[in-house]
């Protein structure tokens, strides 16, 4: 049994207890097992040169084969001292709530000398405990070792050295890696066939785009030439005088636009006073000087069945002006 101060990281303490034990081991090569309970650990070692000739002895394989002390695959008890039957020999047991603090074996049960002194170097006290060699008892077997915090994780190592087994872990362990790494590779192909796609249409329209970067350029010089134009623009005046038009059910015979000048002869399906029109066109501050007059022929009523519209057109900077 072997014991630590208290406040050393685990990881410290394990490295301690495998100083200490190949100091204590009287073997070339030692290997061990501990029962840890805080800051004490119970540990039995052994040659693992003798236990491996052993094993290949027995016509077993070294890998598939799993060292355990006996009394770690025994029903433990709990507390108090009891004389365990093992498999060879027996083994005198001291036990402190659950942990293994003491132990000693003999190839022959031991006797009373032998009893009493293993009792004084564990230090447990002759008036508290029984004297006299007790009966060796014979604790159970357990499926597993009960040192082993969480079992096996429901497989056992010895399986894991199977070469079928192992291979049957190895692929569930793998799956998730192989999973992702098909889908990264999927994700590469497209991601390529994509940029593969995006070169070519790039190539593809490289004319049309500098036909675009030409027409921007050119556009903003036809703004800035339109911008010096003070009178607007035909459509915009044609837009103007329809729209007043619209309402009177008239149809246009001639039509005719000059910078700053407009002229239209119109034929009304009823009959419309010309100053209302005259009126109507000089309200709508686009227009100036409209004058309109009858011409053709004369119909039934005695008037002209056609009016004749000339006006000037408003320059942008009066018509904002008007408005």
């Amino acid at each position: 049994m072997f014991s630590f101060q208290a406040g050393i990281p685990e990881n410290k303490k394990k490295a301690l207890l495998r100083l200490q034990v190949q100091r204590w081991a009287p073997f070339p090569n030692v290997k061990y097992v501990a029962q840890w309970v805080g800051n004490r650990a119970s540990v039995y070692a052994w040659n693992d040169n003798e236990v491996k000739s052993a094993i290949a002895e027995s016509g077993l394989s070294e890998r598939r084969c799993v060292v355990c002390p006996e009394t770690f695959i025994r029903t433990p008890a709990h507390d108090g001292v009891r004389l365990a039957a093992a498999i060879d020999g027996f083994e005198a047991q001291v036990w402190q709530q659950g942990f293994l603090a003491f132990t000693r074996w003999w190839p022959q049960k031991p006797s009373q000398t032998e009893w009493n002194m293993f009792l004084r170097s564990a230090g447990v006290p002759l008036d508290q405990t029984q004297i006299q060699v007790p009966e060796p008892s014979a604790a159970e077997f357990l499926e597993s070792p009960w040192t082993q915090q969480g079992g096996y994780l429901g497989i056992t190592w010895s399986l894991l050295e199977d070469p079928r087994y192992a291979a049957a872990v190895a692929t569930v362990v793998a799956a998730p890696f192989i999973y992702l790494g098909v889908e990264y590779l999927t994700l590469a192909i497209a991601n390529a066939r994509v940029e593969n796609a995006i070169a070519t249409l790039s190539v593809e329209t490289q004319g049309v785009r500098q036909l675009r970067s030409k027409a921007i350029a050119n556009l903003d010089e036809i703004e800035d030439y339109l911008g010096l134009e003070i009178y607007p623009s035909h459509f915009e005046t044609m837009t103007t005088a329809l729209g007043l038009l619209q309402s009177l059910n008239v149809k246009i015979l001639e039509w005719t636009y000059d910078v700053g000048a407009l002229s239209f002869t119109l034929r009304p399906e009823r009959e419309i006073d010309a100053t209302f029109l005259i009126t109507a066109f000089e309200r709508s501050g686009a227009f100036a000087n409209v004058t309109a007059a009858r011409a053709g022929d004369v119909g039934q009523t005695g008037q002209a069945s056609q009016i004749r519209v000339r006006l000037d057109i408003l320059p942008k900077q009066i018509k904002s002006v008007s408005r």
